[in-house]
């Protein structure tokens, strides 16, 4: 796919890929016997994939627009998700040179990244006061099981991913 057709096609599947994240995160949710959060992050997998091939100015613009929006509507306030997507992608890019020599490589990035947006997410939302978290709790009931999910979720899309965002 030719990169200006990429620039535009780009963001309006990050928008779906946001959508679907929170309704397949509500739903495991909702559908959950066990008090288990399994946060689905298939717009990050994407997004990840698409550092290889799209600017880092307009990948960094696109994600804070998303996290903005995100913010406004699932939050209602602006700041948690406009600073942490941003922040993320800005990391891909410091270890891009790393992160694409194999899939290894990759996968264990999609975990450091996960793991930091979950821990950036929380720590946000604790230094603002807006939850309280016990750290035991957020690891084995949040952290964990959106890791595995993730995993599981990259090993699925990594062939459709990387037909996307890479020559």
């Amino acid at each position: 796919m030719n990169q200006t057709y990429t620039k535009y096609f780009a963001p309006i599947l990050f928008f779906f890929l946001m959508l679907l994240d929170a309704q397949w995160t509500h739903r495991l949710l909702n559908e959950g016997v066990d008090p288990v959060i399994w946060r689905v992050h298939l717009m990050l997998i994407f997004m990840m994939f698409a550092t290889r091939y799209l600017p880092k100015k307009y990948m960094i613009i696109v994600s804070l627009c998303l996290g903005i929006v995100f913010d406004l509507y699932y939050l209602g306030l602006i700041g948690i998700y406009a600073v942490i997507l941003p922040l993320i992608i800005w990391m891909m890019y410091l270890v891009h040179k790393f992160l694409f020599e194999n899939i290894f490589n990759l996968f264990f990035g999609l975990i450091i990244f996960i793991t930091s947006f979950e821990i950036l997410n929380v720590g946000l939302q604790l230094m603002f006061n807006l939850i309280t978290v016990n750290p035991l709790y957020f690891v084995t009931k949040v952290l964990g099981p959106t890791l595995l999910l993730n995993m599981v979720l990259f090993c699925v899309s990594f062939f459709p991913a990387k037909k996307l965002f890479w020559n």
